[in-house]
């Protein structure tokens, strides 16, 4: 691990910023929500902390969603011939976290189309 930290380390001091040569034009968007207040005003470190926040709540909600679709498809394995039901239960229990699961893995992706097609 420390081997991995140390390169890490050597490869972000050792590149010279005027070096990286972009991919292209960075887009600017408009903010597509004018009712919203731009945070950037409140300053630096309140934009850090709300980025943060929000950082470890969609983790946390990762988390929580990967565990529902564990505890789905373990009802599904522990049903038997004789509970036909259970098995239903298990997989209507994974089909939804999955779903959930595939939402909250692809937000990035799918805000970013929404503001694209809104844009």
């Amino acid at each position: 691990m420390s081997v991995i930290l140390s390169t890490f380390a050597e490869l972000s001091t050792t590149v010279d910023p005027s070096t990286i040569v972009q991919a292209g034009p960075v887009p600017m968007i408009d903010n597509p929500f004018p009712g919203i207040p731009d945070f950037t005003s409140l300053g630096g470190r309140f934009t850090e902390w709300w980025q943060r926040l929000f950082a470890v709540l969609w983790g946390l909600a990762i988390i929580i969603a990967g565990v529902y679709l564990i505890i789905g498809l373990v009802a599904m394995a522990k049903a038997d011939a004789n509970n036909p039901h259970a098995h239903a239960e298990g997989k209507k229990k994974a089909g939804g976290a999955g779903i959930g699961l595939a939402c909250l893995a692809g937000f990035g992706v799918i805000i970013g189309a929404i503001l694209a097609v809104a844009g």
